[in-house]
C-alpha cells in the first residue's frame, strides 16, 4: 500500500481575532464604543488681546505714552528700561506726542535719570539726548532748572558711577543748549571742584570701578557718545585695573565735562583768525534768547554751598534781598535775578587758584616725558593744556601786569616748559593721530607761554632765555619742519591748521626780536603762505595775518626794517592773486579780502602801496591770453568777478575808486565786463546785472571828476560802451537763435535797461562840456564813430540811434545850434545818410508792423524821431536837411522792381509828412519853400502813377500847403 494523503489541518481564518486575556491586566477598552464624556479649561487673558484698538498713539509694543509714564514708577529696573525705551519708540514713531505732551514727558523722566540701575540710567540719557534734537530753546526752556537741580542732585550722590553719569548727562544739555545751561550752572562748580578733590587723594580711597573709568571716554555716535554697560564690558581696557589707574582716569573724565561747561562760561580763546571769518554769516542768523519774565527767589539755593567754603566768597552776591527782589519784580527786569559764575576777576581768580594745583599734579602723573605714551593719554595731555591755556588767557585781561600772573608763569616754566616741545610720531607721516595731537600740544603750549609776555614784553633779556624754545618751535613750524617735503601738498592739513594758530603770536614778538630774527620769521611765514591750499582754513588765516601787519605797519621801529616792508608788499600784491584763485567758491574769504583792499585804499599813506596792485587785480575782472595759433588775437578769459553776488561785486568796484589814476589794461576789463553784459553773452548761465553797468559808469565819471583818470581814457571808455551796444562784431553764431527764443518781457526789459544805461552814458559825457570844448570830446570818438555808421547804413539797423543820441549829448545846452558847425566834415556826410536811412528804416518798419501784427521783432525796433529832427535843426546851414531832401527825391521810383518802387515811394511820402508835421523844422522848412516845391514836391507828384498811392501823394500836398500857409 501507498503512503497515505496527508491531511490539511490549517484552520479558516477569522474575522475578527479575539486576544487572550492577561493574568493581572485590565482588558483593552472596547474600540467599537463611543466616549461621551470631554473636559475644558479657560483660558484667561486680560489686557492681552491683540485684536484691541486703541484710540492713543501707540509704539511697535502696541503701548501708549499713558501706559508707558506710568510704568517708570516700577520697582523692577528691567521694566523701567523697557519703558524708556518704548517712550523713545513711540516719540521716534509719532513725534506729535513730544510735541502735545512734552511736560508729562520730562516731569516723569526726570525722576530716573539718577536711577540706581545703570543700564536705566544710560537709556534715560539717549531718550533725553533724542529729545533735545526735536525741540527748541523756548520749549525746552522751563525744564532746564528741574533737571539743573537732579543733575547738581547726581554729582553729590554716594555712588560713583551715579555721579559720573549726572557729568554725562550735563555735557548733553550743554552740547544743545549751552546758554541755558549757563545759567543755572552755579552750583555745579563746586561740585566739580569737590569731584576732583576726591579722585585726586590716594588712590586707595579713591575707590572707583574698573568698567566706569576705562569707558570715560568711549562713545558711540550712534547713542549720542553713550553704550550699555554689557557692551562697554566688551570694550578693550587700555587702562590697568590699579587704583591709582582708576583715579587718573575718573579725573581726566571729570575735567573734560568741566572744560565743555566753562567753555560756555569763559570766552573760548581763538586767535586763528580763521574765526573772525566763519563768524560773517553767524551773526546774520544770531537769534537771542527770549527772557523769562518769571520772577525767582534764588535766596536758599546756595546756602548749602557757603558751607563747602571752596570758594571764600563766590556766592555772596547772590543771596538776594527782599528790597532787590522786589526792585526786579517792579521793573521786569529778571536777567540780574538768574546767578552766574566766573565773571567778575575776583571769581575767575578763586576758580583758577584752586582749579591750576589739580591740573599741574595731573601733567605730572600723566608722564609727559614717557616715550612711549599711547593715544589716550595724549589727548588726556590736550586736554590739560587746553584748559590752562582757556584760564590763562581769560586771566591776562585782568592780572596780566600781577605777582599772580608771575606765579602762574613761574609754575608753568617749573612744570609744562620742560617738557617742550613735545613729539609723538613722524612728520613723514603727518596725517598720524598721535603726531597731529602732540604737534596740537605744542601749539597749545606756544600760544599760553606767548600769553606771558604781556601786550608789550619788557625785560627783554629775561624773556629771550625762557622764550627762545617757543620761538624756535614757531620758525621750524612755518619753515615746513612738521611735515616732510616728500609728502604730497594735500597731506598735512590738520597740521597746517595748528600752525596757523601761532600767527598771532608773531606780531606779539616782533618788537623784541632782531633784525636777523624778524627777517626769518617773516621768510619763514612766506613760505608756509605759499604752501597752503587756497581753500584751506590756514590759507584765511595767513589773511588775516597780512592784515595784522598791515595796520602795525604805523610802528615807528618795524616801518624802518626793510624785510618788514617787503613782507607788507608782498602780502598785498599776494591778496589780488588769491582772489583770482577763490573764484566764486568762497565769498566769506573773498570779502574779507576786499575788506583789507578798501583798508588800505583808504589810507592815503598807503596809496603808493596800493597803486603797485593794480595790475595784479586785473584777472579778478577780464584778462587776454597772449597770442597762440589757436587764438591769434589771445583769448578772452572773464574773472571770478562776474560769478559773485551783487554786493560783493559793488565792494570790488570800490577798490578801484582808491587808485590815483586807473591803467589802459584796467578800463578795457571793465569795458569787457559792460559788452558782455550787452551782448547777452552767457558766461557760465549768469549774465552780468545791468546795476552793475550802472556801477560802473558812476565810477569812470567820480574818477574824472576827482582827477583820477584823463579825458582821453573817459573818451575811449564811454565809445567802447557805445559801440558794445551797436557793434554786431564777434557775435556768436547761437546769438540770433537766443533772441528768437526770448519772450517779448525779456526783450522789453533788455531795451528799457539799455536805454537808462545809454542815458547816463550821455549825461555823463553832457557834463564834461562845462570845462571842455566839443572838439575835445568829439575828435576821439569821430573815427570810430565812421566806421561804426556806416556798417549799420548798410545793415539797415535801427542801432544808429544810439551814436546818434552820444554824438548829440556833446553839444552845449545853452549853445547847440553854433556848434555843429565845429563837427568834421567827414562825420557830417556820415551823418547825413545814417539820419535819412535811420528814418526812412523807421517809416519802413512801421508800415510792415501794421500790416504784419505779429511780428516779435517789433518789439526790439527802435522809432525816435527826436534826436534826428534836433540834428537837423542843429545846422543853421540847412545843408542836412537838403541832403535828407535829395536822398528822399532819388528814393523815388527807385528799385529793381516794380513791388520795390512802388514801396519806396509810399515810404517816402509818409517820411516827408512826419518831416513836415515836426514843429522844430517849421522855420527851416520855411527857409527852403521853393526848393521842396520846385524839386521835391514836383518829382514825387509827377513820379506817383499808381492809384494806391495817389492819396498819399494828396495828404503829402495838404500837409505841405498846412505848412507853407496856403
Amino acid at each position: 500500500m501507498g503512503r497515505s494523503k496527508a491531511k490539511n489541518t490549517k484552520q479558516p481564518s477569522l474575522d475578527f481575532k479575539v486576544k487572550k486575556k492577561k493574568l493581572g491586566k485590565k482588558p483593552l477598552p472596547n474600540p467599537n464604543v463611543t466616549v461621551t464624556t470631554f473636559k475644558s479649561k479657560a483660558l484667561n487673558m486680560p489686557g492681552q488681546n491683540i485684536a484691541e484698538e486703541k484710540d492713543d498713539l501707540v509704539n511697535f509694543r502696541n503701548l501708549t505714552l499713558k501706559d508707558l509714564l506710568s510704568k517708570l514708577s516700577h520697582y523692577n529696573d528691567q521694566i523701567k528700561k523697557d519703558s524708556v525705551t518704548g517712550i523713545r519708540d513711540l516719540i521716534s514713531l509719532h513725534p506729535v506726542v513730544l510735541h502735545s505732551h512734552l511736560g508729562s514727558i520730562m516731569n516723569k523722566l526726570v525722576e530716573v535719570i539718577n536711577d540706581l540701575d545703570k543700564d536705566v540710567r544710560h537709556c534715560t540719557h539717549i531718550l533725553i539726548g533724542n529729545i533735545l534734537k526735536m525741540t527748541d530753546e523756548i520749549t525746552i526752556s522751563p525744564f532746564i532748572p528741574l533737571y539743573s537741580v537732579y543733575i547738581n542732585s547726581g554729582m553729590t550722590h554716594l555712588k560713583t558711577s551715579i555721579r559720573l553719569d549726572s557729568l554725562r548727562l550735563l555735557d548733553i544739555f550743554i552740547d544743545h543748549f549751552p546758554k541755558l545751561v549757563s545759567r543755572h550752572c552755579h552750583q555745579m562748580i563746586p561740585n566739580y571742584i569737590d569731584l576732583l578733590k576726591r579722585v585726586s587723594g590716594s588712590a586707595t580711597t579713591a575707590t572707583v570701578s574698573t568698567s566706569t573709568s576705562s569707558t570715560a571716554t568711549i562713545q558711540d555716535p550712534s547713542t549720542n557718545g553713550l553704550k550699555p554697560a554689557n557692551a562697554q564690558k566688551k570694550q578693550k581696557n587700555t587702562a590697568t585695573s590699579t587704583p591709582k589707574a582708576n583715579s587718573l582716569h575718573t579725573r581726566v573724565f571729570i575735567l573734560k565735562s568741566l572744560y565743555k561747561l566753562i567753555q560756555v562760561l569763559l570766552v573760548k580763546p581763538d586767535l586763528s583768525f580763521a574765526s573772525l571769518l566763519n563768524s560773517i554769516h553767524r551773526q546774520q542768523y544770531h537769534t537771542p534768547i527770549v527772557e523769562s519774565k518769571l520772577l525767582v527767589n534764588n535766596q536758599h539755593a546756595f546756602q548749602v554751598y557757603q558751607e563747602k567754603k571752596i570758594f571764600s566768597s563766590i556766592f555772596n552776591k547772590y543771596n538776594l534781598k527782599n528790597e532787590a527782589a522786589k526792585a526786579a519784580s517792579a521793573s521786569g527786569d529778571t536777567q540780574a535775578l538768574y546767578p552766574t559764575i566766573l565773571e567778575t576777576p575776583d571769581e575767575l581768580k578763586q576758580f583758577s587758584l584752586t582749579l591750576l594745583p589739580i591740573l599741574i599734579d595731573l601733567w605730572l602723573e600723566l608722564g609727559p616725558s614717557n616715550p612711549g605714551i599711547s593715544f589716550q593719554i595724549l589727548e588726556d595731555l590736550e586736554l590739560v593744556v587746553n584748559i590752562v591755556h582757556l584760564i590763562v588767557h581769560c586771566l591776562k585781561e585782568f592780572f596780566s601786569t600781577s605777582e599772580l600772573y608771575k606765579g602762574i608763569r613761574k609754575d608753568y616754566i617749573k612744570y609744562f616748559s620742560g617738557h617742550f616741545p613735545f613729539y609723538v610720531g613722524s612728520a613723514s607721516n603727518p596725517d598720524s593721530k598721535e603726531w597731529i595731537t602732540s604737534n596740537s600740544i605744542n601749539c597749545v603750549m606756544t600760544q599760553i607761554a606767548s600769553h606771558f609776555l604781556g601786550f608789550n614784553p619788557t625785560d627783554l633779556d629775561q624773556v629771550r632765555d625762557w622764550y627762545s624754545p617757543f620761538l624756535e618751535y614757531i620758525e621750524d613750524s612755518l619753515n615746513g619742519k612738521l611735515i616732510d617735503e616728500k609728502v604730497e601738498g594735500r597731506q598735512g592739513q590738520a597740521i597746517k591748521n595748528h600752525i596757523s594758530n601761532l600767527l598771532w603770536i608773531i606780531k606779539v614778538i616782533l618788537p623784541m626780536l632782531d633784525k636777523d630774527q624778524t627777517f626769518n620769521i617773516l621768510n619763514a611765514f612766506i613760505k608756509f603762505d605759499e604752501n597752503c591750499h587756497p581753500h584751506s582754513t590756514s590759507k584765511k588765516s595767513c589773511v588775516f595775518f597780512i592784515k595784522e601787519l598791515i595796520d602795525i605797519q604805523s610802528n615807528s621801529t618795524l616801518s624802518k626794517d626793510k624785510s618788514f616792508k617787503n613782507i607788507i608788499d608782498w602780502g598785498l600784491s599776494s591778496l589780488p592773486k588769491l582772489l583770482w584763485k577763490l573764484g566764486n567758491s568762497d565769498i566769506d574769504t573773498t570779502l574779507m579780502i576786499l575788506n583789507i583792499l578798501l583798508s588800505v585804499g583808504k589810507d592815503k599813506t598807503k596809496i603808493k602801496q596800493y597803486d603797485l596792485i593794480q595790475n595784479a587785480l586785473v584777472p579778478f575782472f577780464f584778462t587776454i591770453t597772449k597770442e597762440s595759433e589757436k587764438f591769434p588775437n589771445g583769448r578772452q578769459i572773464y574773472g571770478p568777478f562776474i560769478n559773485l553776488p551783487l554786493n560783493i561785486q559793488f565792494l570790488a568796484l570800490n577798490t578801484l575808486y582808491y587808485f590815483s589814476s586807473l591803467n589802459k589794461i584796467m578800463i578795457r576789463s571793465l569795458i569787457a565786463i559792460c559788452r558782455c553784459m550787452y551782448k547777452n553773452k552767457i558766461i557760465n548761465n549768469k549774465d552780468i546785472s545791468f546795476e552793475v553797468i550802472s556801477f560802473i559808469l558812476d565810477l569812470i565819471h567820480n574818477l574824472y571828476l576827482v582827477n583820477n583818470l584823463s579825458i582821453s581814457h573817459y573818451i575811449a571808455f564811454s565809445t567802447a560802451i557805445t559801440l558794445s551796444i551797436t557793434s554786431n562784431e564777434n557775435q556768436d553764431a547761437n546769438d540770433t537763435d537766443i533772441e528768437m527764443k526770448e519772450s517779448d518781457e525779456t526783450l522789453i526789459k533788455r531795451k528799457e535797461n539799455t536805454d537808462n544805461i545809454l542815458a547816463k552814458l550821455c549825461w555823463n559825457i553832457n557834463s564834461l562840456r562845462l570845462s571842455n570844448p566839443i572838439q575835445d570830446i568829439l575828435e576821439p570818438m569821430t573815427p570810430p564813430f565812421i566806421n561804426e555808421l556806416n556798417k549799420l547804413n548798410e545793415s539797415n539797423s535801427h542801432k544808429s540811434l544810439y551814436i546818434l543820441t552820444l554824438i548829440y549829448s556833446t553839444f552845449n545846452n545853452n549853445n547847440q545850434e553854433d556848434e555843429f558847425i565845429n563837427i568834421s566834415k567827414d562825420l557830417i556826410k556820415v551823418l547825413q545818410v545814417t539820419l535819412f536811412t535811420y528814418m526812412f528804416n523807421s517809416i519802413k518798419h512801421e508800415s510792415n508792423t501794421i500790416n504784419n501784427s505779429n511780428n516779435n521783432n517789433s518789439l526790439d525796433y527802435i522809432k525816435d524821431f527826436n534826436i534826428p529832427i534836433l540834428l537837423i535843426k542843429s545846422d543853421k546851414s540847412n545843408q542836412t536837411i537838403l541832403n535828407i531832401l535829395n536822398q528822399i527825391s532819388n528814393k523815388v521810383n527807385h528799385g529793381s522792381t516794380q513791388i520795390e518802387k512802388n514801396n519806396n515811394n509810399q515810404f517816402s511820402i509818409l517820411l516827408l509828412i512826419e518831416l513836415f508835421r515836426s514843429k522844430e523844422l517849421y522855420e527851416d522848412f520855411q527857409s527852403i519853400k521853393s526848393t521842396i516845391k520846385s524839386s521835391v514836391l514836383k518829382k514825387i507828384e509827377s513820379s506817383v502813377k499808381e492809384v494806391s498811392e495817389k492819396h498819399l501823394v494828396e495828404k503829402l500836398l495838404l500837409e505841405s500847403k498846412l505848412l507853407f500857409n496856403e
